[in-house]
């Protein structure tokens, strides 16, 4: 129950804290909704006038090929980037030394900013697949329970990433190496604005290495096509073999870069 109040008291604190930018809240939701738009608009287009092989066993359908990316992308961000950004906010703010001493580990209550992030996320994500399904017809069928497996272990594997980015971000400040470099690959190779089929075959090899890959492909096949446990069970077992590897490389990455950090005495500087 403990943890629990601390994460009601933390989640609280971010919506006030929030609520005071209006304007800044105004304009990301009216720039995330001209983008949505534009992934729309581009969608149709192109389903009016060109088949993609690529795509079919997701349904075939290329609005809703596009809009699964788009939620695909808005997770990976949350996942990737809750840590380092709470810890840049603590260091632009400078409160990072008081926050460390706290009674709550730092970890937990970078932990609780990701979970508030990840329900904002999920909420957003039901009502733009609920609103522009209708509005354009697009063809979806869900399994639940897959879909929750799926997004579970992808949350887990990039929040290792993120601990790890974390941990480097401590002592160079600025730029965390971890979170760029799978952001770019991500982009660039897991198919969320093209299938990964139209790359040369040695980068579709990369590509299928990649736990975002593999998690985007049983995405859209649990969002999409109903698929269950069994018709995702490549992704699961591939993104869990990521997040084992990677969740102690992130605990111990971060807690090398705290104690470096502190022995330098550099833990308030940004």
């Amino acid at each position: 129950m403990n943890i629990v109040r601390q994460f009601g008291v933390h989640a609280l604190q971010i919506y006030w804290e929030r609520r005071s930018y209006r304007t800044a809240i105004a304009l990301g939701a009216v720039t995330s909704l001209v983008s949505l738009v534009q992934f729309l608009v581009m969608g149709k287009f192109l389903q009016e006038g060109n088949t993609f092989a690529g795509i079919e066993g997701y349904g075939g359908n290329i609005i809703s090929f596009l809009m699964s990316g788009s939620v695909f992308t808005g997770f990976v961000a949350v996942s990737l980037g809750a840590f380092s950004s709470h810890l840049q906010t603590e260091q632009r703010t400078g409160t990072l030394e008081s926050v460390v001493v706290m009674p709550v580990p730092l970890t937990r209550v970078m932990m609780y900013s990701g979970i508030v992030g990840l329900i904002g996320t999920t909420f957003g994500s039901v009502v733009m697949f609920g609103v522009f399904g209708a509005i354009f017809d697009i063809p979806i069928s869900v399994n639940l329970l897959a879909t929750v497996a799926v997004l579970a272990l992808l949350v887990i594997t990039l929040g290792s990433f993120g601990l790890a980015g974390c941990g480097v971000l401590l002592i160079t400040k600025r730029g965390d190496p971890v979170r760029w470099g799978l952001t770019t690959l991500t982009t660039l190779l897991s198919g969320v604005m093209y299938p990964v089929s139209i790359l040369p075959g040695w980068l579709q090899s990369v590509a299928q290495a990649l736990p975002t890959t593999q998690a985007l492909d049983g995405i859209r096949k649990s969002l999409l096509v109903d698929a269950d446990l069994g018709q995702v069970a490549p992704s699961l077992v591939h993104m869990a073999i990521w997040a084992v590897v990677m969740l102690p490389v992130g605990v111990v990455t971060f807690a090398a870069g705290m104690s470096r950090a502190r022995r330098a005495g550099s833990i308030g500087e940004y």
